[in-house]
């Protein structure tokens, strides 16, 4: 069956019931760097400076294969969740503090006209959906300059916010689109607001965001105050969406003093957020072994080479006892022991039947993975 056009609301359930929440400010911040590349040390201290949680990054030039730089950031302390450019200029990504949120990267459709990538943001109430766009203006080639025609945008733009209203959590829509939403003289930028504004959102930034004066970089979020007025639920708005729906952004600033070369300005606000704070006394370390990345090969000719074949036995304690340090001293070797942290507080719907569909599963997929095909050569499916 085909889609419904609206979001269909159905009642939460407290998965997170028992546990603690608190509130905090979320501070995000949304910054065309005009290359990453050369001022990755400078972009990660202007985020340290001002506490900023997750950074929307326009034009990166990363490309596919930048696992050099993805670890220089990760040595600062941050990650980063890229999609490379896609030619002259371009890319995007988050980058982001692990210690203080874990977005997660939610696949989306391709565009020719603008670059796009999403990630969610659980929250003990709510989920986020970060939504980061980049409109290039880019006309180096004929190609180039058919891919981002503005025509073109607009109708894929319609169609991007359409999946979006369609998808769940509250959206945030930010990046570089490239319209001078300051001059109200600009039909394409007048156009562009329209549209917006015809699906629910609302513009946030109100002064210049490029050293020309231009207001090129843009926050949108959803108008909570737009609702309908008929006999449907006075909860939803005219685009189907649910007033909660929106998110209340305070403290919007606009920075002219990146510490960058960059000649945009970075965008910083806060987004109040209820974030589930866990019981440490319900996590619990364990040590174990990560057994399925021995090589095997190497593993065997340790043993074989290993005083096990070579030494006289006289009693079968003095046997035993040898088999038992040789085989410890080769899994420190090959598997040694690892610290990981578990939630004991587990979800109220889990139960025993859970857990063992769970084991069900991984013995059926791993079975799936040994033998694909039939006795007939047909393709098997799981179900």
């Amino acid at each position: 069956q085909a889609r419904s056009k609206y979001r269909l609301r159905v009642k939460k359930r407290d998965v997170n019931a028992g546990a603690e929440s608190c509130c905090q400010n979320l501070s995000i911040a949304c910054f065309n760097a005009q290359s990453m590349c050369n001022k990755i040390s400078g972009v990660i201290e202007m985020l340290k400076d001002r506490k900023i949680d997750i950074c929307c990054v326009t034009e990166t030039w990363f490309n596919s294969n930048e696992s050099a730089r993805f670890a220089e950031i990760h040595d600062f302390g941050y990650d980063v969740i890229s999609a490379p450019r896609r030619g002259i200029g371009g890319g995007v990504a988050f980058v982001f503090n692990p210690k203080s949120i874990s977005p997660i990267r939610n696949n989306v459709k391709g565009f020719k006209s603008f670059e796009v990538i999403e990630c969610v943001i659980k929250t003990a109430d709510n989920l986020i959906r970060l939504c980061l766009i980049y409109r290039s203006t880019q006309a180096k080639s004929k190609l180039k300059y058919e891919e981002t025609k503005v025509v073109t945008f607009f109708d894929e733009f319609e169609v991007y916010l359409d999946g979006v209203m369609n998808k769940s959590g509250a959206p945030l829509l930010c990046g570089d689109f490239n319209f001078h939403v300051e001059d109200d003289s600009n039909a394409y930028a007048n156009r562009f607001i329209s549209l917006c504004e015809s699906k629910g959102f609302v513009q946030n930034v109100h002064s210049p965001t490029h050293i020309s004066g231009g207001t090129l970089d843009l926050v949108f979020t959803l108008d909570s105050v737009t609702v309908t007025n008929d006999n449907r639920d006075s909860n939803v708005s005219h685009t189907g969406c649910c007033v909660v729906d929106s998110l209340p952004i305070t403290n919007l600033i606009v920075d002219p003093n990146t510490g960058t070369t960059s000649d945009h300005y970075l965008i910083n606000f806060d987004l109040p957020i209820n974030m589930t704070k866990i019981n440490k006394d319900k996590v619990q370390s364990r040590e174990l072994r990560e057994l399925s990345k021995i090589d095997i090969e190497k593993f065997r000719h340790d043993i074989f080479c290993s005083p096990i074949n070579i030494s006289n036995y006289e009693t079968v304690d003095q046997a035993s006892q040898l088999f038992t340090d040789v085989i410890e001293c080769l899994l420190d070797k090959h598997a040694p022991l690892v610290t990981r942290k578990f939630n004991l507080d587990r979800s109220p719907w889990w139960d025993l039947r859970c857990q063992q569909a769970k084991c069900e599963m991984r013995r059926a997929q791993r079975k799936l993975s040994k033998d694909t095909t039939n006795d007939d050569g047909d393709a098997r499916v799981l179900y």
